[in-house]
């Protein structure tokens, strides 16, 4: 408190008193905000199972929930169990009825093969596996020196150091976000050459011989898969395509660098030069030799070949036209709208501002999203009206509540207030902070240089510009920042605000919450009736509160930028995306997208494969 008293008004603690937090109350908000490990085993080495932490922790340090969903990961050797053959780099997730028995185990030691067994405890780890599971499949597999192989060994190292609960929570959400994001960049290389940018993907290929096997298993999906979507990108059959990735690599190689033909051969998968130069004949219309001259010349020997190959045609067309890009929302608009991501992430937006309201801002009315706001002020005041309370927020004071609810923020001196926020929209940090929101009540005075605040004024920017684009990047910080919310407030320093007769200066938040109108709006004169103001009402107070366009243009961008997020998440078909975003048909949907992102609905979605 010592800090924050300069900024404060000189009967501060004769209007407001401050208490502890509730201790076992932040004990039951654990499996909404920590991340369990159960045990962990190392398979191949005489080793006995490692409960995560508990040497150290005892039974008040456990985060609750089943310990039922494990993962192998392979680090070393070859071993089958069943039908699964695991090798260096395997991420497996195993049924409820695999098990490594004494049996396997020692048919691993003899093979020299080793791997680690995770079991998760509490919701959150499990359902991040669950998601993963899902999303990528049950097995999948990481290229040697995966930056996420290097996080399983970290957890493992935690777990049998008997690590505190905040870093095991720590290692277990670095663990399942770094296999995350490897899958998703994986996923993104797939879309590389699908758009037929195959400059990313030539080292690639090579690397793994133009093998449609080899590609899926670096890729993370089945080669039928592969071969099928290459089919539906390129209208040629995978093996083709390949083929012609093979000479494409060939022609480059011959045009920058001074390589034999019999090297150039070897690099790009073929058995031998003569098979090589037959090859490239066919395709180009000329000798590797007369492609290397003509690329001294600068023409690489493009469309040298009358008819040609109609892969190759296909490609000099992408690379003149270059890599799409696609921007999710319309450029130059003062307001962005806000995608909800849903999924296994931690979304969070929010802002710095010193601006002050000329009008009361009236939180009920903003019903489009859900979420919960956590505010910090750092200079100036401002008064926060709900549910019958009125409290005049200070610097150091942060104040949490839910949007839509009843209640609004009011500047009656006209100066300016200088505030951070952070608006957590996923449901993982929404539960979380409700459930915190009970052991320190919804008002409190926290030290403005502590690092949940630093944290957020350095963050915020950075939300806001990926807000419309999930990011395990942007998850992670996201989840960091919860984390940091959670150790300050077991460290004591967070002082809950009470009155004078030791009453919570705010109502329990979610008493006054109201329920959000997410995917139900469709026009104004709609949202107006769902709210209980008049359309002209509910025009004007918008009209205040929301800039970049009218009230009705805000609303339609809004449901398209949702729009697109499910074409480019989902595989729900149009008509479903149409119906969800409130459009009366297809017919209507389509046009209205088509003005907002400049193609159709099926474009933008096969633009993103």
């Amino acid at each position: 408190m010592s800090g924050q008293k300069a900024g404060l008004p000189e009967n501060f603690m004769t209007r407001f008193c401050t208490t502890c937090c509730d201790r076992e109350a932040l004990e039951k908000a654990a499996g909404r905000v920590l991340f369990g490990l159960a045990a962990c085993r190392r398979i191949g080495w005489r080793g006995a199972v490692v409960v995560a932490g508990e040497q150290e922790r005892g039974k008040r340090g456990r985060v609750s929930g089943d310990a039922t969903v494990r993962q192998v990961v392979w680090l070393r050797g070859q071993v089958t169990f069943g039908t699964m053959r695991l090798e260096p780099g395997s991420v497996w997730r195993p049924g409820v009825t695999d098990r490594f028995g004494r049996e396997e185990e020692k048919a691993a030691e003899r093979a020299g093969a080793s791997g680690l067994e995770f079991t998760f405890a509490g919701p959150l780890a499990a359902d991040y596996v669950n998601f993963l599971e899902e999303n990528f499949g049950r097995m999948v597999r990481l290229p040697p020196g995966s930056p996420a192989l290097r996080a399983a060994r970290a957890l493992a190292a935690a777990a049998e150091a008997g690590a505190r609960r905040e870093v095991m929570s720590r290692r277990v959400f670095g663990w399942l976000a770094a296999l995350h994001e490897t899958l998703e960049e994986r996923q993104v290389h797939l879309q590389d050459l699908l758009r037929g940018r195959i400059d990313h993907l030539l080292p690639e290929g090579a690397a793994h011989g133009y093998s449609v096997k080899a590609l899926a298993a670096h890729l993370g999906c089945t080669p039928g898969w592969l071969a099928r979507r290459l089919q539906q990108a390129w209208r040629r059959p995978a093996g083709e395509v390949l083929h012609a990735l093979r000479l494409q690599h060939a022609r480059e190689l011959l045009a920058t660098t001074g390589a034999g033909a019999g090297e150039v051969a070897w690099r790009c998968g073929f058995a031998s030069a003569s098979s090589f130069s037959k090859a490239f004949r066919r395709a180009m219309g000329m000798t590797p030799t007369q492609a290397r001259v003509l690329g001294k010349k600068g023409t690489g020997g493009r469309g040298t070949k009358a008819g040609g190959n109609a892969i190759m045609r296909v490609m000099e067309e992408r690379r003149r036209r270059g890599p799409t890009e696609l921007r999710v929302l319309p450029a130059g608009e003062d307001v962005m709208a806000a995608t909800v991501w849903g999924g296994a992430y931690f979304q969070c937006d929010g802002g710095e501002t010193d601006k002050a309201y000329n009008m009361p801002f009236d939180i009920s009315i903003n019903k489009i999203t859900r979420g919960i706001h956590w505010v910090v002020t750092l200079e100036g005041e401002a008064v926060f009206e709900t549910g019958g309370y009125s409290l005049t927020v200070h610097p150091g004071m942060v104040v949490v509540y839910s949007s839509p609810s009843k209640g609004r923020w009011m500047t009656p001196s006209g100066r300016p207030w200088r505030r951070v926020w952070v608006k957590v929209r996923c449901d993982w940090g929404n539960e979380a902070l409700l459930a915190l929101g009970t052991a320190h009540g919804w008002a409190a005075m926290v030290p403005l240089a502590s690092r949940p605040v630093r944290l957020a004024r350095q963050c915020v920017r950075e939300w806001n510009e990926h807000r419309n684009r999930p990011s395990v990047e942007m998850s992670r910080s996201g989840y960091e920042w919860l984390l940091a919310w959670w150790e300050l407030l077991h460290s004591g320093r967070v002082r809950p605000l009470v009155d004078a007769r030791g009453q919570a200066v705010l109502p329990d938040m979610r008493e006054v919450a109201l329920p959000s109108f997410f995917r139900r709006i469709k026009t104004i004169t709609g949202y107006a009736k769902q709210i209980g103001y008049s359309r002209s009402h509910t025009m004007r107070k918008l009209s205040e509160q929301w800039k970049g366009g009218t009230p009705a243009q805000i609303i339609r961008r809004q449901r398209l930028a949702q729009a697109a997020l499910d074409l480019r998440r989902t595989r729900l078909p149009v008509v479903e995306i149409a119906r969800r975003s409130q459009f009366a048909s297809a017919g209507s949907f389509i046009p209205a997208f088509r003005r907002e992102f400049g193609m159709t609905p099926l474009a933008y979605r096969l633009a993103q494969i």
